[in-house]
This record gives structure tokens, C-alpha cells and sequence, in this order.
């Protein structure tokens, strides 16, 4: 799997090298001369709740392709949507990167955002990945799994979410807090899928189970797993692609022991996608450009994998050469837009259960 990993990357990178130095189109056929002598000089200030080393290179290239160059300003996410609410962001902010959909669903009912039409979408990514009426695009598939202590416990009996109110996991269970984005999208799914009885209910009984009381995000849970305070984690496939494919060495120890079951609800797996929205005031124009940029083939062979996540794009490849226990997964049919409905009933779920 390490093998496949290190030649994909040559590949992608190998690839990008030769484009680079070719006079290619851009993102739907526009011709990058035109666009670079249309743009020269133009700066996109990209707000953005994370910075990726292999960001800056794919940002480069759409430099090269349009002349418009990407000033990343990176913040929390919660300092994102106050941003937003403000509507008043030194520099401007030309485009926004959220973490999930629930918070792009949020702003735009709030009136903070602004239409953008790409009008090539449809063709190569899923419906579910974009709000049907432009106000949102995502950019990479998220994967909420349970992670587990390899040393200590084994995968049986983690076939599912629902599985975390057992007994066995009494004093056992690491979850974010009830402000963690993804948690509040999971219970969501369970609301939609399972009902809100059964939601109130597997919040109550996993809050009687908890290792200690809930707090951070998925990357959290991990390194408290990996100090010994709790066997099993709600996380993201992801969290576990930071420990795989880490900074420092001691990231590395701490990610060695943890292993991941996808599971099902259902028959589906719950996901989630961190999107792209344009604020009001914007220039829509300079924005969509550069939406098309990452959610075009050639940038989801890369933003995804570098994230650990997957592909919006149906031609991208899906980032499991990382994380070796995400192999095909079957999405959960609901869509994104009605998940982020059910957002604010998830959280009072969560806060009146004790998280």
C-alpha cells in the first residue's frame, strides 16, 4: 500500500511538472493566455479553516493558469463564520472554505453569501456535492468512523455508531464536544435516518460511556487514545491520515496502535464535504475560477489525498492508498442540504445530553 502511495505521487507530481510547462486550457476550456492576460496582476484572498504543504503548488498553478495569485488567511473555523456574520474582513475575503455543509447551509439562510454558476458541475461531480441553487461547492468527501485502540481492543462489535452505547464501552469512549462540526452533521444523520427519538436516545446512552467529558475534535480523540485515556473514538478518516502521514516523529508513535471501522447505518455510510462559499461582496467572477480550479481532475488527483480525504470529482481517485481500512465506501443517499436542516435540533441533542 506504502509502495502504491510513493508511485501515485510521483505520478501526480510528475504530471503537474508537464503541464506546468505546457500552453494549456484551464478549468472548462478557457485558454490560460487569456485568462492569465485577462487577470495579471489580481489577488484572490482565500479564507480557510486549514493550509496544507501541498496546497501552495496547486495554488501556484492556477496562478499560472489565470495570473490571479491566492493569499490564504487561515482561521478557526468558528472565526470563519463571525467573519461572515461582520461582512467586513481585512483583506477582503474573495472566497471562504468551511469544514462541512451544515455551516455554508447556515450562512446562506443568514444572507452572508452570494451566487456563483459553474456551469459544467453536473458533469463530473455528484449532485449531493453542491447546493442546487450555487450558494455552495464542495471540495472533499469527509468520513466520520469510529477509531479504536488496536492494542488493547478489537473491531468487533464496531460494525456501527449505535454500537458505542454498549455496556463493553463503559468508561471507554473519547468524542468531540458538542461544537465539533462533524458530530453535529453525524447526529443529524441519525435524526434523518433513525429518527429523533433514536438520536435523543444513542446521545444519552454513549454520554454514560465517555473515558472523559467531551472537548476538541477528532484529532484530539486520537491523541488521547493513543496517551491511554479511552479505547474507542468518534474521529474522522482523516485524523488518522494526519497521524499516518505526519509532521514529527512523535506524531507518528502516537498514530502506530490506531486502526478505523467505517461504519454503516443503514446500510450507508454517514458522510460529510468541506465546501466553498463566496461572500456577499465578492467577486463572484475571480472566485468561481478558481472553484472550478479545485474541483477539476487534475486538482482532486492532489487537494483531497493531501487532505486524506476524498474526491468530489467523479474522476479523482479516492484517498484509501492513505488510510488503508477506508476501501469503497456506499454514501449515504440523504442529501447534505437536508442533514444541515436537522444542524441546530443536533446540538441542543448533544448539549442536553451532557457533551
Amino acid at each position: 500500500m506504502k509502495i502504491f502511495s510513493i508511485f501515485l505521487f510521483l505520478f501526480v507530481g510528475s504530471t503537474l511538472l508537464c503541464l506546468s510547462c505546457q500552453n494549456q486550457q484551464s478549468p472548462r476550456g478557457q485558454a490560460h493566455s487569456d485568462a492569465a492576460s485577462d487577470s495579471k496582476g489580481e489577488v484572490l484572498h482565500l479564507y480557510t479553516y486549514r493550509h496544507l504543504p501541498a496546497d501552495d503548488s496547486l495554488y501556484q498553478r492556477f496562478q499560472f493558469l489565470t495570473g490571479i495569485a491566492v493569499n490564504v488567511v487561515q482561521k478557526d473555523p468558528s472565526e470563519l463564520f463571525a467573519l461572515l456574520q461582520q461582512g467586513r474582513q481585512e483583506p477582503p475575503a474573495g472566497l471562504m472554505i468551511l469544514p462541512d455543509v451544515a455551516m455554508a447551509v447556515r450562512a446562506k439562510e443568514e444572507g452572508l453569501l452570494q451566487l456563483y454558476y459553474l456551469p459544467q458541475l453536473d458533469q463530473y461531480v455528484k449532485p449531493d456535492m453542491h447546493d442546487d441553487y450555487g450558494y455552495w461547492t464542495g471540495l472533499t468527501i469527509q468520513l466520520p468512523v469510529i477509531a479504536y485502540a488496536s492494542a488493547r481492543v478489537g473491531p468487533e462489535g464496531l460494525a456501527s455508531f449505535f454500537d458505542l452505547t454498549e455496556a463493553r464501552w463503559k468508561g471507554k469512549v473519547l468524542a468531540p464536544s458538542a461544537d465539533d462540526p462533524y458530530l453535529q452533521s453525524l447526529v443529524a444523520s441519525f435524526i434523518v435516518n433513525n429518527g429523533e427519538p433514536a438520536a435523543r436516545k444513542w446521545a444519552k446512552e454513549v454520554a454514560v460511556n465517555f473515558a472523559r467529558p467531551p472537548q476538541g475534535n477528532g484529532l484530539d480523540q486520537l491523541k488521547a487514545m493513543a496517551a491511554g485515556e479511552g479505547d474507542v473514538a468518534i474521529a474522522n478518516a482523516s485524523d488518522l491520515g494526519y497521524l499516518r502521514f505526519p509532521d514529527t516523529y512523535a506524531e507518528l508513535q502516537l498514530g502506530q496502535d490506531i486502526k478505523l471501522a467505517i461504519p454503516f447505518n443503514g446500510g450507508f455510510n454517514h458522510i460529510n464535504a468541506t465546501c466553498a462559499v463566496v461572500p456577499k461582496g465578492s467577486d463572484v467572477q475571480k472566485a468561481a475560477q478558481f472553484v472550478e480550479f479545485l474541483t477539476a481532475a487534475p486538482a482532486q488527483q492532489i487537494y483531497p489525498s493531501a487532505a486524506h480525504e476524498n474526491p468530489v470529482n467523479v474522476m479523482g481517485i479516492p484517498s484509501d492508498f492513505s488510510i488503508e481500512e477506508v476501501g469503497g465506501i456506499k454514501e449515504d443517499p440523504v442529501p447534505l442540504n437536508q442533514l444541515a436542516q436537522k444542524n441546530k435540533l443536533a446540538v441542543q441533542i448533544l448539549k442536553e445530553a451532557g457533551w
